[in-house]
């Protein structure tokens, strides 16, 4: 049975251990499903998926060759059994975590990285206590108090400094295991791009033709404005924006590792048609991935939704469906995705977007997909074992 507390003047409901959401958003959910089965998504939400996807970039490697050079270094990989591009990596685990004296903290998001095998390194770091010296053996430790991992100090905690962005713990022992693909070569090469398979459906669905102008209105940090690219071959103009200088250096750093061609704007792609008059009704497809409420990303250790929270996210990821809407041709197309789960940020803003004038369309479900109508399909985690995720396609009329 879910477990209620209370923050306050808001009430809220365990729905699985560490993951809470209150009243409003937990009677929400249950229009799309059953007490039961909403327990399950959040229980399975709270372990990485069997499989963790990368896509090969075969703009510089065919799937076969990585997959061989993969073997080579002892690491087991398998293609899909529908993308081409798709590889996964059998993800091991769980498995106990031995115990140490010593300790460091790790914010959330480093947290469920250490919590897969990764190394912590200096930017997820919240604390370090002063007796940490290179060489120890220690904890790391999430901020609600799980251990995710063993491993070695590799820097004093004297030495330790804001803005370190190197190895701070070595990782020797995790919940769960993937292989260290980030110190592969063919990672450093930019063969592969480490990213979900319902994250590749969004580029299949794009369906990018040579010349064509597609823009990707929230982009960092590029994994699908850069499949786009790869899928057109080079030969689409891509136009990747996002509001600020860091995001978009992430989207041009994959892009060049990449070797892909895209062109970044720094802007809040909700004023992109007012900054850039010439896009209006000069684009053939638009792609849409808004901040969301990530109800749908795994692993989570902790988690807290509130209505306020997804009433504010709702409004915002308008705004960008109201520029989508500008910038397109007629007979243009918007693919619309979230990492989430709320119905209001997906169906609910779908007929939001049809009444402005979108019409919807049928989406081919990938083979297993559950089906929710014509114009959208969901990934689910109990059920397909993926991340959560919602996709669907419009078009603006002639």
């Amino acid at each position: 049975m879910p477990k209620h507390n209370t923050e306050g003047s808001v009430k809220f409901i365990e729905v699985a251990k560490g993951i809470e959401l209150d009243q409003e958003v937990y009677k929400h959910l249950l229009q799309y499903m059953d007490d039961g089965e909403l327990g399950s998504y959040f229980e399975s939400v709270r372990k990485p998926p069997r499989r963790y996807y990368v896509r090969v970039n075969t703009l510089k490697v065919s799937t076969d060759e990585l997959l061989g050079r993969l073997k080579e270094r002892g690491i087991t990989a398998y293609r899909d059994e529908i993308l081409e591009e798709a590889v996964w990596f059998p993800t091991e685990g769980p498995s106990r975590i031995g115990t140490s004296r010593k300790y460091v903290i790790a914010d959330k998001y480093a947290s469920e990285s250490v919590y897969l095998g990764s190394n912590l390194y200096g930017p997820g770091v919240l604390y370090m206590p002063g007796d940490v010296h290179a060489g120890d053996e220690v904890n790391v430790i999430s901020p609600n108090g799980d251990i995710v991992a063993l491993g070695i100090a590799k820097v004093n905690a004297s030495d330790f400094k804001r803005g370190f962005r190197g190895i701070v713990v070595e990782t020797t022992e995790s919940v769960y295991r993937l292989p260290k693909l980030r110190d592969l070569d063919e990672w450093r090469f930019g063969l592969f791009y480490e990213q979900s398979l319902p994250a590749q459906w969004v580029g299949r669905l794009i369906d990018p033709k040579p010349g064509e102008v597609i823009i990707d209105l929230c982009s960092a940090p590029g994994g699908k404005a850069t499949h786009v690219a790869q899928l057109s071959g080079n030969r689409a103009i891509i136009i990747a924006v996002d509001r600020s200088w860091s995001k978009v250096r992430q989207v041009e750093g994959n892009a060049a590792r990449l070797g892909v061609r895209l062109v970044t704007y720094i802007e809040d792609s909700r004023f992109l048609h007012v900054n850039h008059p010439e896009l209006i009704n000069n684009a053939d497809k638009v792609l849409i991935d808004p901040p969301c409420s990530d109800a749908g990303v795994r692993p989570k250790l902790y988690y807290r939704l509130t209505m306020a929270d997804l009433i504010n996210l709702v409004s915002y990821q308008r705004q960008f469906i109201k520029v989508a809407y500008s910038l397109l041709k007629p007979n243009g197309s918007l693919v619309y995705s979230t990492c989430t789960l709320p119905p209001m940020e997906n169906e609910d803003n779908v007929k939001w977007a049809s009444e402005l004038g979108f019409r919807l369309e049928h989406i081919n479900a990938p083979a297993g997909q559950k089906a929710f109508d014509g114009a959208s399909r969901r990934f689910h985690p109990h059920i397909q074992d993926t991340p959560g995720f919602f996709i669907a396609k419009l078009t603006k009329p002639s």
